[in-house]
């Protein structure tokens, strides 16, 4: 099963094998289907790439694996002031990376600076994420070796979760400065793993840092190899070769279950799944049109061809991250009501919408077939033209479609992280489906507003205003909430990601 996300795609694709703790080197072996994009944390985009990210670098606050709640990472402690404006961070002392180079203040200041500044003579690609998560900071100075300020240009309350998105990671700038442009295949940072090889569509080979900060990761080192065929994959899982699987054939999972020597472990994720309807063409202006396609919307028809893989949501705010949208109202499935619109605005049955499909999509596009099904009831054909991965990208960038998906799962866990991005036209011009050209500027606004709240009951209602917006009015379609579903061999015992779809190597424990 493979989801695909805005911004950064749906957990990894991986597979794991742990080798016996009794042999000399201990040896996590691995699988995917593709490999990293980029190991630049300022240029993750995919899953891969950010599951590598994650395990060799670090950020100035992490996540507490259990809670999500903020804790010190490379800065020991903070404050902030001006109310929000201005946040002081003091930086662990001690601490090195991979190349032997020292952290200290003036690597913050580098691994901002470079992202911040179009003009930087060191940035040589487009940074996709920072200016979306980050484009508030004005700017970060260097108070003493061990010191620095953050300046940002107006009030932003999710500040320390955002420093945990993968943008926002500390790279050494001795290895930048060396390395150029690849730097995206000679990573350095100073986490709890280095880079040792990366042989290109073959295989990658992670080495512990023995002299990490948090200590020395338990796991000597993570071979990860390349495999297009996930069928080829699961039959080594099932052979007992592999020892973690995290992609997986839904059709293969009652098996799966009968099985004594697999555990399987699930967990929701901080995402959605979803449907833009594009107000900006002629025949979704309307917002009773809009509504009444959402009202053809049956959720019964995952637990058809996702079986209980996914979870149904009627929010952009999926359950678990702090201000859920538990209160926005679903726009039911009904037939009845969305005839009922239709009539009202005066629908044409021989208009037809169309929607687009990407090729590689086989259960998604049986869910929009049924979805399909629904509309001709009341009226409405939807055509669903399945394209080539590039030539879907050149029509969602141009804006040229009725409906389109998406799927996005939180940067950090906060709201923000769920509901700014759909509104990004900068995104929507990577060829990602966002309401950015709905013209709603008015919740642009709400958003930015939200931003600047310093109470936080006070924020967390105004995100939910902002969701039951985007949904009531039919600019988004919510579809599913996705799991991050995980099978191993309990000989190895039990690994678990977070809500953001994490994988940390560094968190795994000997049975």
């Amino acid at each position: 099963m493979k989801i695909k996300r805005l911004g950064r795609a749906l957990p990894a694709l991986l597979l794991l094998a742990l080798a016996s703790p009794l042999a000399a080197v201990r040896t996590v072996r691995g699988g995917s289907t593709h490999e990293p994009v980029s190991m630049d944390p300022a240029r993750v985009w995919d899953d891969t790439s950010s599951f590598y990210v994650a395990n060799i670098f670090d950020t100035l606050v992490r996540l507490d694996p259990r809670t999500l709640g903020i804790e010190p990472s490379l800065a020991t402690r903070w404050e902030n002031g001006d109310n929000g404006r201005s946040w002081t961070f003091h930086l662990r002392r001690n601490v090195r990376f991979h190349d032997g180079t020292t952290f200290d203040a003036d690597a913050v200041v580098f691994s901002f600076q470079r992202q911040m500044d179009p003009a930087n003579a060191r940035r040589k690609e487009e940074f996709p994420l920072f200016h979306e998560i980050l484009n508030f900071l004005k700017e970060v100075r260097k108070l003493d070796a061990y010191q620095v300020r953050f300046t940002l240009s107006e009030p932003f309350f999710p500040f320390l979760p955002s420093l945990t998105a993968d943008c926002a990671a500390i790279v050494s700038p001795a290895a930048v400065k060396k390395s150029g442009a690849a730097f995206a295949r000679r990573p350095v940072g100073t986490g709890p793993f280095k880079l040792r090889s990366w042989q290109r569509n073959k295989r990658l080979v992670l080495e512990a840092n023995p002299d990490y900060w948090r200590g020395r990761p338990v796991i000597d080192e993570f071979i990860d190899i390349i495999e297009p065929q996930a069928e080829l994959l699961g039959k080594h899982f099932e052979e007992g070769r592999i020892d973690m699987l995290s992609t997986y054939s839904i059709s293969k999972m009652a098996s799966y279950r009968k099985q004594d020597w697999v555990h399987i472990c699930s967990k929701p994720l901080f995402s959605v799944t979803y449907l833009v309807l594009n107000a900006a063409r002629p025949l979704l202006r309307s917002r009773n049109l809009r509504r009444a396609l959402s009202h053809a919307w049956d959720p019964r028809a995952l637990k058809l061809v996702f079986q209980d893989h996914v979870l149904p949501i009627h929010s952009l705010l999926p359950p678990g991250l702090a201000g859920d949208g538990g209160a926005v109202p679903p726009l039911a499935f009904s037939l009845a009501r969305a005839r009922e619109l239709l009539k009202k605005e005066g629908w044409n049955a021989e208009s037809q919408l169309e929607m687009l499909v990407r090729r590689d999509e086989g259960l998604f596009f049986q869910l929009l077939s049924m979805y399909a099904r629904n509309l001709k009831q009341v009226g409405v054909k939807l055509k669903l033209t399945r394209l080539d991965p590039e030539e879907y990208l050149r029509r969602v960038t141009a804006g040229d479609y009725d409906l389109a998906y998406s799927s996005w799962i939180a940067d950090f866990p906060d709201p923000d992280s769920m509901l700014y991005p759909l509104l990004s036209e900068k995104l929507q011009l990577q060829g990602f489906a966002t309401a950015a050209s709905s013209g709603r500027k008015d919740l642009l606004q709400r958003l930015i507003g939200a931003r600047r709240e310093s109470d936080a009951q006070k924020r967390l209602a105004a995100y939910r205003e902002i969701d039951r917006a985007f949904v009531s009015d039919g600019l988004i379609l919510p579809i599913y909430q996705a799991k991050s579903i995980i099978l191993f061999n309990r000989k190895i015992g039990s690994i678990q990601p977070n809500s953001l779809g994490k994988l940390l190597l560094f968190d795994l424990q000997a049975p």
